[in-house]
């Protein structure tokens, strides 16, 4: 009996034995694969979720070589930073083609000054129209009115402007534009006049002037006067 009661203890032993070993077993094998899950994960090899992937490739694309397609719609910063250099770009790329593309202005050493007519009307009010033609070998443009002096050895007055509104005017290389001086010559009784030699024109928007010779005799001068009787209009009037 006692033989018997040690074999059935010890079978027992063996078979709690076996399961506890088998279920060590079990847990070292779940303990040892999360534990490489864990490591794969900080080591930086397993991939991460479907929605952290596709942040990362956003921001990934904002700042690389995916920046001209996220960058333009990109909100987060990588999105920002690309989208202001592709913005520079397009800007860069804009301002080179507009400055090649459109029309510079007309410079005063481009220009040649003539009289289209020294002087003509009836009456006591009269008219002289000065013309820039355009020398530089490409178009030009001009917008605005000229500086006028008319000038002798001893006076010099500076003309007026109208009220007119000035227009922009695209001079091919070769054409010409105009700009009317109208001014008013002496009747009888008016004692407050001089006879300029020269006009002084300086083009819209210029610094240099050139002369001409004036042709139109004594002018009533009025340089004090609020609303005088002389003036110039602007350039394509």
């Amino acid at each position: 009996m006692s033989k018997l009661r040690n074999r059935r203890t010890n079978a027992r032993k063996t078979a709690v034995a076996a399961a506890g070993a088998a279920a060590l077993l079990a847990l070292l094998t779940a303990c040892n694969g999360t534990a490489t899950g864990s490591v794969s994960a900080d080591g930086g090899s397993a991939a991460p979720a479907a929605g952290d992937n596709s942040t990362a490739t956003g921001s990934t694309g904002g700042s690389g070589s995916g920046s001209s397609g996220s960058g333009s719609s990109g909100t987060g910063a990588g999105g920002s930073t690309s989208g202001s250099s592709t913005s520079g770009g397009g800007t860069s790329s804009s301002g080179g083609s507009s400055s090649t593309g459109s029309v510079p202005t007309c410079q005063a050493s481009q220009l040649g000054y003539s009289w289209a007519d020294p002087g003509s009307g009836t009456g006591q009010q009269k008219h002289a129209v000065v013309a820039f033609t355009n020398k530089s070998g490409h178009s030009c443009t001009m917008y605005g009115f000229p500086g006028v002096d008319l000038v002798n050895s001893g006076q010099k007055w500076s003309l007026p402007r109208t009220n007119a509104t000035p227009k922009r005017v695209t001079l091919a290389n070769g054409a010409s534009t105009n700009f009317a001086i109208t001014f008013l010559v002496p009747g009888q009784g008016d004692s407050s006049d001089f006879t300029p030699t020269t006009v002084v024109v300086t083009a819209p928007n210029q610094r240099t002037s050139f002369d001409l010779p004036w042709h139109g005799g004594a002018v009533v001068l009025q340089d004090g006067a609020t609303h005088p009787g002389s003036f110039i209009g602007p350039v394509g009037e």
